[in-house]
Order: structure tokens, then sequence, then C-alpha cells
């Protein structure tokens, strides 16, 4: 990767591991540390989560421990696949990544890029650099029904911002949707630049003006409406990208701002965020194979959480999750899924465990819907 002083980039927290991808004694110890860590907390959690007289699927009833040593086995597998890439100088290899400092110098963040064969190329003239840090992102059904698609992709830079809606423009249908789940700047960070106009007193926004590419593609992004929506805690903005021929496309930015770096939402953000996963197919109702565009700030965590809910509640509302074998797990293998296309989708531990929690309080709502009779009064009769 590249030098972090000529790129101004960070590296994002990874996982609590050791540095050595030693598979069988390192994941033991990491799992031993977190058996000492969750026990007695989880005692009385464990009784209760799985009582098997309950309708919740078993891999719902899962406790907190279940849940932390299935995602430090995710970590390790994912670790060891990136380890045996790297050594292995195959570059048509799955997992295979960048090194170029060209490349590099694009990132936010330096260790979180595409695979360098599953990755969004920016429809430049031959010559040119193609790199943009997204990733395109597929989810088929288990059942009927459609492919979910995204393109992951990480906040825009200030040097860079351009290249996101060329990527837009070539990649999306009209209109095209993109949800950002961060604010420009947390904490005193800046973790987006703002890549899109901020309101009526700032409505339009030069798109490569200078050409970068010497390929004539420029335009212009104007705001054509602005809503603050309180079912969402979102900040709706309907946009107009025009390029210089002329031609437009409607783009809808929705900003969802109750979801803090590394953490969930909690409250009220919980069920805004639900609503904002339909809403999102709403506005991609005309072209569902349309990839939606989605962000945060380095494209992975909170990015790799929206979609796995996305996909997690058009299996729910299709019946596919009302009988799910004893030795299943939909979230834990969807994650796996999501890392095969984009490393550190569903970054950390705690959004790993918000999936569940909050999937099992929807399969409650929906369980008490058909049959009149809550969960919660089935687990204690």
């Amino acid at each position: 990767m590249d030098n972090p002083q000529s790129n101004n980039a960070l590296a994002i927290p990874g996982p609590t591991l050791s540095s050595s991808p030693s598979p069988t004694s390192s994941r033991a110890s990491s799992r031993a540390r977190a058996s000492h860590e969750y026990a007695d907390a989880q005692t009385d959690a464990r009784a209760r989560d799985t009582d098997e007289s309950s309708p919740l699927p078993a891999f719902l009833r899962q406790n907190r421990l279940d849940l932390h040593n299935k995602f430090i086995d995710l970590e390790w597998q994912q670790r060891e696949r990136l380890h045996l890439s790297d050594h292995s100088g195959d570059a048509t290899a799955q997992f295979a990544r960048f090194k170029s400092d060209e490349v590099g110098a694009r990132n936010r963040y330096l260790n979180v890029d595409p695979y360098k064969n599953n990755r969004i190329r920016l429809k430049v003239p031959e010559g040119h650099n193609d790199y943009i840090n997204a990733s395109p992102i597929k989810l088929p059904p288990t059942a009927g029904g459609e492919d979910k698609y995204f393109i992951a992709t990480q906040g825009p830079k200030s040097d860079s911002y351009s290249h996101i809606w060329r990527m837009i423009w070539d990649e999306t249908a009209d209109p095209a949707v993109i949800v950002m789940l961060t604010q420009t700047h947390e904490s005193g960070k800046e973790k987006c630049f703002q890549y899109f106009p901020l309101d009526a007193d700032d409505e339009t926004l030069p798109i490569n003006e200078h050409d970068e590419f010497g390929d004539g593609f420029t335009g212009t992004l104007t705001l054509k409406h602005l809503d603050e929506d309180k079912s969402t805690r979102s900040i709706i903005r309907e946009l107009e990208l025009r390029a210089a021929d002329g031609r437009t496309k409607t783009v809808w930015h929705l900003l969802f701002g109750g979801w803090p770096d590394f953490l969930v939402p909690e409250g009220e953000d919980r069920a805004a965020l639900v609503r904002l996963v339909r809403l999102s197919q709403q506005k991609n109702a005309a072209h569902p194979g349309s990839p939606r565009i989605v962000h945060c700030s380095a494209g992975v965590g909170r990015t790799g959480t929206f979609a796995a809910l996305d996909w997690l509640l058009a299996e729910l509302e299709s019946g596919a999750l009302d009988d799910v074998g004893e030795e299943e797990d939909p979230i834990a293998e969807l994650v796996d899924r999501l890392r095969q296309q984009r490393m550190m989708m569903v970054q950390g531990d705690t959004q790993f465990v918000f999936l569940y929690d909050l999937l099992k309080e929807l399969w409650m709502e929906r369980w008490k819907a058909r049959t009149g009779e809550s969960a919660a009064t089935v687990e204690s009769s």
C-alpha cells in the first residue's frame, strides 16, 4: 500500500487479533479470551436465549458469547484469505489486492480497498487510471424474488469527488439512489467530503470542471428539492446531474445521520433505519436491477450492515426465515458472502450482533401479525 505521509490517509481499526494469521492457536486463544470475558455476564442470557420452546429459529436464539465467537471466526477467515492471497503473488486470485501508490492515493483509508478482481472501473480513456474505491455487491435471494444490487464505496475525498459522479452516471439507471450513512465530519474528523449541494444557498456544484481525463465528461449537480424526513430521520435531496451535452439524470440522495462510526443505531433510530431501507427500495423501484450506491466513511462497516439488513428484510418478508434449520445461520453466511465481495463488510462485533438483535425484533413482530400471538408470550408459556 501507499505511504501514509504522501496520501494523508489513515488506517481504520481492524479486528483485535494477533498480527500472525496462524489459524489454529491464535483463533483458539481469541475465543478463549472472549469466553472468559463473557462468561459471567452471559449465564442468564444463555439460558434465556437458547430456550428450545421458543418459536424463534435457532440462529436468533444464540447468546452473545456464541455470536462473538462466530464473529471471531469470520475475522480469522477473512485474515487467512487476505494472507494467502498476499503471499500467492497471483494477481488473478479472488482476493488479490492493489499495492500501487497511484491507486492507494485515492483511498480514504490505507487498509480498505476493493478486491482487485471485484471492483468498479471508471469509464475513462485508455491509459488513464480507472480506479475508484468501490465494489459491486450482488445478493441473490434464497428462494424466489429479485437479486439485490449495491455498489459499496468509501466517502468521497475532496481531490476526487467527481469520480463518484462519473461512476453514478455510467453504472446506474435514472433515477439513481445514494444512501449516505455518515456525517461529513464526526468527532472533529472528516469522514466524507461534501460532494453534493448542501442547501438552497449552495444549490449547484461543478463536476469535473477541469476535464481530468480529457474525454469531455463535465457537468453540474443541482439541488432540486430538500426534505427533512422525520420518519427515516434522514435528509432527502433530489438532485439533477446534468452533463455538458445536456443529458440529465435524477439522483436521490438519502443522508441518514443517526449512526455513529463503529456503533449502531439505538432507540428510534433503529426503526428509522428500517424505514430508510424501504425508502431506498421505493426510490429504486423502477429499476431494481440498478445498483444502489451505499457509503459511509470507509464503505465497509455501516455500508455492509445496511446491505445485510436490506437483504434480511426481504428474506423475512418473503417467509424464507420462517423455517430455518437448526444448524443454519443466514446472518453469518450473509456476512461471509459480503466479505467475499468486499473486505471488512459488517466491520465490527457490535454491528454483527446488531443484525441479530434487530432481526429478532422484526421476526417477533411478523410472528405476532401472522398468529395474533407474540413470540415473547410463547417463550414465557
